[in-house]
């Protein structure tokens, strides 16, 4: 008996043993479960939230850049694509991927499928942003929607000189100049799976961020006379054989730039090549003339009808001969001198003006520092305080010499003699848009540079220059032209820059033109042979499109764009 009572009590000793196990188990699962409710709750919905439904990136768009009467220069195209990888989908989700395809294929009037390449599938690509929008509400879960937007630039390359261009990798020009305006912050969009076919649908319970779209961006540039302007220099350049060209355009009531080509407008390596407005600095040659005159009228140190010596075939100072590029070999008034460009002359003028005076003058017009103009990379050019001069260097700098200046300065320069005598800061930037909502760009308010009546009396040399002067090939049919030519040399002998700044009409400016070759072939060296015509050209052009420019009317665009071009 008693060793039954000892296999009892073994037996039950186990049962208590395993009945005990079996307790501990269910009171650490309970505890667990408990701990997972009640410590880990928010991670699990989050996890159960993750395994229906899911979010998908937004991509926001980049601002839109407009001319200054609205037309779009920049925008953006948002196209998309769905494919699936095949070894993904099961026997049952073909069925589904046959429905789903078909019904594409019907929705968008294309084919099925539309490309494989190794396992995975292309159903539809280049699909709009509204027709994807649509598809995928009701797409299954294996299927793939990749967005894809990319920059469109419907003036092509006519306006990459001003806007440049942008990729996902790298930007140029102005699109990188003003990115922090352009760019936008994605959003997010949340869709929820459903359980019997995978298919997805829209979770409106879930916290969608909308994306922030960048803000469009309205230039000064006309885009017509950026087009005309372009086409023309580009011409020319290959006709002169010329290194580069530049041609600004700018409105001297307010200093609003509407042209700014450049050409070549690539590099050999395909990469954005300078536009030469803004980065390249050149002696100016003759056409600083005019700066000088300026001077002279205004500090009082001569007049228009002031004769000079100009009979000799040179000058000499400090042991440099000073020469005419033709002998002239009379004695001319001042307004002849700038007329028919006598270097001899206007070195003879500049002696009567203090160097710190003629300094002055230059720095005021602008000359020597930026002009701040919304682009990137400017260059400042140079202005030599009188400190650093030489005994030659006031006589170099009234005739362009030791002296560089951009296009764009130079035009800035023309535009204050233009409009009476204010000197604008060059405004390229005009209003931004955010959410259909315009914020106009103030201008800086300029300052005067000269009086009104010296700015009159520079205008009327500036118009005999055209007229009877050297600046003859500059007229244009219709309407007065008021200008100057210019031809610097470079140290390197045998290479030139042919330039002519110009205005019209010229009794009441409402257009500068700067005009600038460098090293065109030797028969082109003039301004008159080539900087001159293209000028003509170019206003002709402009004219045609906006005639009221030639009655003194202002410049159309002024007034502001109230709603952006439709469409991104």
């Amino acid at each position: 008996m008693s060793w039954q009572v000892n296999c009892m009590e073994r037996v039950s000793a186990r049962i208590s043993l395993i009945l005990f196990l079996i307790i501990t188990f269910l009171f650490l699962s309970a505890a667990k479960l408990a701990g997972i409710q009640i410590m880990h709750h928010s991670e699990c919905l989050a996890l159960a939230d993750n395994q229906q439904s899911y979010q998908v990136s937004v991509e926001a768009l980049r601002g839109c850049i407009l001319d200054r009467n609205g037309f779009l220069l920049a925008g953006n195209v948002t196209s998309a694509s769905f494919s699936i990888f095949w070894p993904n989908v099961s026997e049952a989700e073909e069925c589904l991927l046959d429905s789903f395809a078909s019904g594409i294929s019907e929705y968008l009037d294309c084919e099925y499928p539309l490309s494989r390449t190794g396992s995975n599938l292309v159903i539809a690509s280049d699909v709009s942003w509204e027709e994807a929008e649509n598809i995928i509400a009701s797409m299954p879960d294996f299927v793939d929607c990749r967005y894809v937007t990319r920059r469109t630039y419907p003036m092509g390359v006519s306006m990459s000189p001003v806007i440049g261009s942008y990729t996902e990798n790298a930007s140029q020009g102005l699109e990188h100049h003003i990115d922090d305006i352009l760019l936008g912050i994605d959003g997010l969009t949340c869709y929820q799976r459903s359980e019997w076919n995978g298919l997805r649908a829209l979770d409106a319970e879930a916290d969608n961020q909308a994306p922030v779209h960048g803000r469009d961006v309205q230039l000064t540039i006309d885009a017509r006379y950026q087009e005309t302007a372009q086409q023309i220099l580009e011409d020319a350049v290959e006709s002169s054989e010329s290194q580069w060209g530049a041609i600004v355009l700018l409105d001297p009531s307010n200093g609003d730039v509407l042209a700014m080509a450049s050409y070549p407008v690539f590099n050999q390596d395909g990469t954005l090549a300078r536009n030469h407005c803004v980065q390249s600095s050149h002696e100016p040659g003759s056409v600083f003339k005019a700066i000088t005159l300026a001077a002279a009228i205004d500090g009082g140190y001569a007049d228009l009808e002031d004769d000079f010596d100009c009979t000799k075939d040179y000058i000499e100072l400090f042991g440099h001969r000073i020469h005419d590029s033709h002998p002239i070999r009379e004695i001319l008034s001042l307004r002849e001198v700038i007329a028919r460009s006598s270097n001899i002359g206007t070195v003879q003028l500049a002696e009567l003006i203090p160097d710190s005076v003629l300094f002055s003058y230059c720095h005021s017009f602008g000359f020597g520092e930026r002009s701040r103009i919304d682009f990137p990379s400017e260059q400042r050019g140079s202005l030599p305080a009188p400190s650093n001069w030489s005994g030659l260097s006031k006589a170099s700098i009234a005739i362009g010499q030791e002296v560089s200046v951009t296009p764009l300065q130079l035009a800035a320069a023309y535009g204050a003699i233009a409009n009476g005598g204010v000197l604008y800061r060059p405004r390229l930037l005009q209003a931004t848009f955010e959410n259909g909502v315009q914020r106009e760009l103030a201008n800086s308010p300029g300052h005067r540079v000269v009086s009104t009546e010296t700015a009159a009396q520079v205008r009327s040399v500036l118009t005999t220059v055209v007229e009877t002067g050297t600046g003859s090939s500059a007229a244009v049919p219709g309407v007065t032209v008021a200008g100057k030519t210019g031809t610097a040399e470079r140290l390197i002998q045998g290479e030139y820059l042919s330039a002519f700044a110009g205005m019209v009409p010229a009794d009441n400016p409402q257009l500068v033109a700067v005009v600038v070759f460098d090293q065109p072939e030797y028969e082109y060296r003039w301004g008159s042979a080539l900087a001159a015509p293209v000028f003509s050209q170019v206003v002709s052009g402009v004219l045609a499109t906006s005639p009221e420019i030639a009655i003194g009317e202002s410049v159309p665009g002024d007034e502001m764009i109230a709603a952006v071009v439709g469409g991104r």
